[in-house]
């Protein structure tokens, strides 16, 4: 099946939407904010509750969900994720209230010249060994950033701010974080913090449900399970957290996926690369020899017809698909002649002498296909 691209709306994503919340507090974050949220944040809340729910997409909450469960009766509209549709990139833009290109965490793996390898940016491991590169955390030494809820505190002597999210997703810069083994806990911090007299705002992340449609697929009955548990959950929450606005999003959706193309299966392409792509299974950045980038196009044509739209350097640029705003000094570094991004069930793959195999995932996301890119906005008001 191959699809249409569905390219980010920019004035409608993640970035609006935090855009809301920091202009609310008075932080600038020099974009656009999100109309339905600067609405609900009319109600002056005591908690703002900020979720993210990893993957899931429109798609996933209305084929999962029936119409009358918490989530989708609180349903607002839809947004849009970033490119790519990958957590490292939009979790960054929640963060930080920026554009990719502002916060240069582009996708799952990139080149960094300081070390000479390609390293995962939240695992700090080499993308191809999948062995620990130095330790120093590489991404949040050359990549710092800001966490929009410390200049949100430091802006507000009057409010307190809190990260939640599982001990694998601490940030190294950040306001004060709390981590939980599961949703059931990272609930009743929530309820907790939200019962003390104080104004905060809370950042909440949960690796579900995406961590369970890569194993078991997006429309698995395992995920309807999930997801019921979770919306469950959060009906219950609500109930027990007053004076609060829950603000509930994700950072992308997911595909259903059946096959892996191994790049390396293909000799004439491996030729003309300069080094192995980075970026993640459904969107390669590929860096290519100065004589062979036209030979290049010709056989990703030849060999992949529609399965993947291929754009250069140039035209991703000009086309803003990593957002706007002032690009992050190491942009030039990271972003490739040519991305190779899936439109159907295919994802990437290139075989390295580390001879790893393959992995097949049921369910993913980085590429441009709607399911991956739509994500829903669901706004919940507890009055006092």
């Amino acid at each position: 099946m191959i699809n249409k691209p569905h390219f980010p709306n920019y004035e409608n994503c993640a970035v609006n939407l935090i855009s809301s919340v920091a202009k609310k507090f008075g932080v600038d974050t020099k974009h656009k904010t999100q109309p339905y949220v600067d609405e609900a944040l009319k109600k002056n809340p005591k908690n703002i509750v900020i979720l993210v729910l990893d993957g899931m997409g429109k798609n996933i909450l209305e084929f999962h969900l029936p119409e009358k469960s918490f989530l989708r009766k609180n349903y607002v509209c839809e947004m849009s994720s970033i490119f790519p549709s990958t957590t490292t990139a939009a979790t960054m833009s929640f963060k930080t209230g920026l554009y990719p290109i502002e916060h240069g965490w582009l996708s799952l793996f990139l080149y960094f010249k300081e070390v000479g390898e390609a390293v995962n940016l939240y695992l700090n491991t080499n993308a191809y060994s999948r062995k620990p590169v130095v330790k120093q955390h590489i991404a949040s030494t050359v990549l710092p950033y800001t966490h929009i809820l410390e200049k949100i505190q430091e802006n507000n002597e009057n409010i307190r701010t809190y990260a939640i999210c599982p001990p694998e997703a601490r940030d190294i810069y950040g306001p004060s974080q709390l981590t939980y083994d599961n949703f059931d806990e990272m609930c009743t911090l929530i309820k907790t913090l939200c019962s003390t007299n104080e104004k905060k705002v809370i950042y909440a992340y949960h690796n579900h449900p995406d961590d369970t449609m890569h194993k078991t697929g997006p429309y698995s009955s395992e995920t309807t399970d999930k997801l019921l548990d979770i919306d469950a959950q959060l009906s219950v929450l609500s109930t027990n957290c007053k004076d609060t606005l829950f603000i509930i999003s994700a950072d992308h959706g997911q595909f259903e996926t059946t096959e892996v193309i191994d790049l390396s299966d293909f000799p004439d392409i491996m030729d003309t690369l300069l080094m192995p792509p980075t970026g993640g299974a459904r969107a390669f950045n590929l860096f290519i020899k100065n004589d062979k980038q036209n030979l290049f196009k010709k056989l990703i044509k030849k060999h992949f017809g529609d399965k993947f739209i291929l754009l250069s350097k140039k035209q991703i640029l000009e086309m803003n698909l990593f957002g706007y705003g002032t690009p992050h000094p190491k942009i030039d570094d990271f972003i490739g002649d040519f991305w190779l991004i899936s439109v159907d069930e295919a994802n990437l793959f290139c075989s390295t002498l580390y001879k790893l195999p393959k992995k097949q995932t049921l369910g993913s996301h980085g590429g441009l296909t709607k399911e991956e890119m739509v994500t829903p906005l669901i706004l919940h008001y507890v009055k006092k």
